[in-house]
């Protein structure tokens, strides 16, 4: 018992120098207690890496053991006594530095914790949301401010928190129309402001081309991938959102496209509003599924809501297809998904999930119902039966 006293009492102080809570003493106590570890040279070069110390820090303050109970409760849909459950929320706090130091420790020791750590965000190193400008000039946009002044020649501006913002520029004399394109990457999100007031929450892998200014009786951009919209209102000039199958007409109105190339199928998702799709009018909490493949429509009742959390920053999955969630959360996270039971696709859940999370707790959720296994290797996400 003392040897295990020891190893929590120093995964816990490694777990505050992570967050920047030791004194000078603590401090000199933690690297002389590394010192006499066979691995403590290493592990101190380990916590001493900012970008790690980040990852770890982010992890720790993102844990809330009632959020985490709650889901696992209502994943197995099983009530417990409340005794029981103030022991497995005790037991949580007490583990969680002791995990945290271990994945620090273990790093490079153990294969399973050799996968990637997912980035949510898309202004990660090496893959960035990009705007394109005429002429072909490529610009990252977390480094926009460098041409903000040419940007607000156009009269575009860039909001805190918001992104670009278009609505400004028919304050400019000059009435040219120029066509730009923000490309979303994989684990990646922007919002912008079009010209007319239109709001645009892209997700990840998408890409949009609009025009810095509409002319004329009808307002038309050019999605591929998934947006959600909150469109201007303006009879006079319908909004079109124009993807490579089929074109979503629209009045006034939020709701969701979903239009990637390699998917079989494009989804509009209606909020509030009207839309029409090929003359097929939909209301509020209405899906309508175009089939790329026959040309056919099919249609299903939705909850509006669960794809207004999306520009929240939170996903939302109703007896959905097993395969059509792990695609969502391979966008977002960045892994490739290798079946072992092709069957396996096809099964139904339903989920709700920040997209902050680390990718762990999807499948810890969804493992939990004893339906499906995972194993990660690298970018590759193994998908088993659970029985």
């Amino acid at each position: 018992m003392e040897k295990y006293r020891k190893s929590i009492e120093l995964a816990e102080r490694i777990t505050r120098y992570l967050k920047g809570d030791l004194s000078d003493t603590e401090m000199l106590e933690l690297e002389k207690s590394l010192e006499e570890s066979s691995d403590g040279t290493q592990l101190l070069t380990k916590i001493s890496d900012q970008k790690n110390i980040a990852d770890k820090q982010a992890i720790y303050e993102s844990f809330d053991a009632n959020k985490s109970w709650d889901k696992i409760r209502k994943v197995t849909g099983r009530k417990v006594h409340g005794k029981i459950y103030h022991v497995f929320w005790y037991a949580a706090i007490l583990m969680l530095p002791l995990m945290v130091a271990a994945s620090v420790w273990y790093i490079g020791r153990v294969e399973e914790l050799e996968r990637p750590q997912y980035i949510v965000d898309a202004y990660f190193e090496s893959h960035k949301t990009i705007l394109e400008l005429p002429g072909g000039l490529f610009v990252d946009l977390d480094t926009v401010r460098n041409i903000a002044k040419k940007l607000n020649e156009f009269g575009v501006t860039l909001e805190e928190g918001q992104g670009l913002n278009y609505s400004g520029i028919d304050s400019i004399i000059d009435d040219k129309i120029e066509y730009h394109r923000i490309i979303v990457p994989r684990g990646g999100e922007y919002n912008l402001k079009l010209a007319d007031g239109t709001d645009v929450w892209m997700f990840a892998d998408s890409e949009i081309r609009f025009p810095t200014r509409f002319k004329g009786n009808k307002r038309e951009v050019y999605l591929s991938g998934e947006a959600y919209f909150e469109v201007h209102h303006d009879p006079s000039r319908p909004f079109y959102v124009k993807t490579t199958s089929l074109d979503v007409k629209v009045l006034g109105t939020s709701f969701n496209v979903k239009a990637y190339d390699d998917m079989d199928v494009v989804e509009t998702s209606l909020v509030e509003g009207v839309v029409s799709v090929k003359d097929n009018v939909l209301r509020p909490n209405m899906q309508a599924v175009f089939h790329k493949n026959t040309g056919d429509f099919s249609y299903r009742k939705i909850n509006g809501d669960n794809y207004r959390l999306r520009k929240e920053r939170v996903f939302v999955f109703e007896n959905e297809r097993l395969d059509d969630i792990l695609q969502e959360m391979a966008r977002w996270y960045d892994f490739d998904i290798f079946y072992q039971n092709p069957d396996i696709a096809d099964k139904q859940f339903g989920l709700k999930l920040e997209k902050y999370e680390h990718v762990d707790s999807l499948l810890r959720i969804l493992e939990l119902t004893g339906e499906v296994k995972f194993s990660i290797k690298g970018r590759i996400l193994t998908v088993m039966s659970g029985s």
